[in-house]
């Protein structure tokens, strides 16, 4: 099964249907259980921020309800999974070259999950794509 960790600007983007194909065909496959895409907790805090600032698309009036359908999602769809930094991504966090912190806390998770090679970031962050595999 594919597995990938979103960013908040792809969950933003995928809230609005407004993804690139490669994303699209991901959230796609992960709506259709061939596919498994990780939340990390900074992103569920970025998305809420961004959302609560009026930086998602216009065409949505109310953004609680976003943000709580996001919520839900990841409550109870088997595809939206939240995960949190462990020991081993806090590790990896010391090391990591991504400059800025919530870059940095999903690049770390990335690191973790073995084989590091089965994970893919949804991003379409310069400084994420530089250091792993991403699809945007």
């Amino acid at each position: 099964m594919k597995r990938y960790i979103a960013d908040a600007v792809a969950i933003a983007r995928y809230f609005e249907d407004s993804l690139p194909s490669k994303a699209d065909l991901a959230f796609r496959d992960a709506e259709q259980g061939k596919a498994e895409i990780f939340v990390p907790e900074v992103v569920v805090g970025e998305f809420v921020y961004i959302a609560m600032k009026g930086r998602l698309n216009k065409n949505r009036v109310e953004v609680l309800p976003v943000i709580r359908e996001l919520l839900d999602e990841m409550e109870s769809s088997s595809y939206l999974k939240p995960i949190g930094m462990t020991a081993v991504s806090w590790s990896h966090f010391l090391d990591s070259p991504v400059p800025e912190l919530h870059d940095r806390m999903i690049h770390s998770i990335a690191l973790s999950f073995q084989p590091v090679d089965s994970v893919a970031i949804i991003t379409n962050d310069n400084s994420l794509r530089q250091v792993f595999k991403t699809i945007w």
